[in-house]
Order: structure tokens, then sequence, then C-alpha cells
């Protein structure tokens, strides 16, 4: 069994947890899912291919009543509101917690890989947010700047 290609980028630089996503979405062309992510700099990671995805909530059902009204998803607006109780969405990250998944096999994926005859794998993200889960051929990762401000306000070095 041939390695997750994510296993590479977390010896290099990616952590299995406590990075912070900064953002997330598919490429303008649709096939690839591009992250943004901050740890001992500022990263986009893109995973090719991607044939599957799965995302749920992770904000609890007690929480999400609390977060409806859209001053939530601006932050001088909820600061302007009083700092209501809630999910404030207008911070713009997520921490990774309890964070990557990275299996070299995966049943979804060797499905998918059989489908269309290239090798696939599987990867699931997990935050204080939302769980992502991804069925992908391929990983790389360029590292966009030295910014590391967002992670190292939540962090406390040990």
């Amino acid at each position: 069994m041939v390695e997750n290609p994510l296993r590479k980028l977390m010896r290099e630089w990616l952590p299995e947890f406590d990075f912070v996503v900064m953002g997330h979405g598919f490429a303008r062309h649709g096939r690839d899912y591009v992250f943004v992510l901050q740890t001992g700099g500022t990263f986009e990671l893109n995973l090719t291919h991607v044939v599957a995805m799965n995302y749920e909530t992770r904000v609890g059902n007690d929480v999400w009543p609390k977060s409806w009204d859209n001053c939530l998803t601006d932050y001088a607006a909820w600061e302007a509101a009083g700092q209501p109780e809630g999910c404030v969405w207008g911070t713009n990250w997520s921490l990774a917690y309890p964070g990557l998944e990275t299996p070299d096999s995966d049943d979804i994926a060797d499905k998918w890989a059989k489908r269309i005859g290239n090798p696939m794998y599987a990867m699931s993200l997990e935050t204080d947010r939302f769980k992502l889960s991804i069925i992908f051929h391929d990983a790389w990762s360029k590292k966009l700047s030295d910014d590391d401000s967002i992670i190292r306000q939540i962090l406390i070095p040990l």
C-alpha cells in the first residue's frame, strides 16, 4: 500500500493538530480542494482530484440557536452588538483539534480507485467548528508567508 500523500507534508510542516484553518473551499476550476492553514507560517494546502466529500458541523446543538444572528459572522458587528453568546463565526478561523486523520487504506477511497483507475486516498480534518472528510488523489502545498499571528494568539507555547 502506498502512503497517503498527506503524510509527507506532515513530516515536513503540517502538524496533526493545533493549526489554524484560515479558509477552505474548492479551487475555481472545481476539481481540487484548497485550504489556507497557519502553523509556523501561512500555507496553502491543495488536495487534487477530489471525488467525494462530507461536511458536518461540530458546533453543538445547544450553541447553534445562540449562533444564528448574522452579527456573529462579522467580528466588529458582534462587538458592536455587545458580544452576545454563541459561536463567533466572524473570527474567520477555526482551530484544528482533534485534527487530521490520514489513513493509508480506506474502503471508500479504494472503491473510487477501482472506479477511475488511479490511486485515491482519504483524509478527515476536525476542528472546533466542522469535520470535513475528503477522498482525493494527491496533495501539494506552498508556503504563502511567514505570518503566524493567529496561531500564536491562541496556542500557549510549552
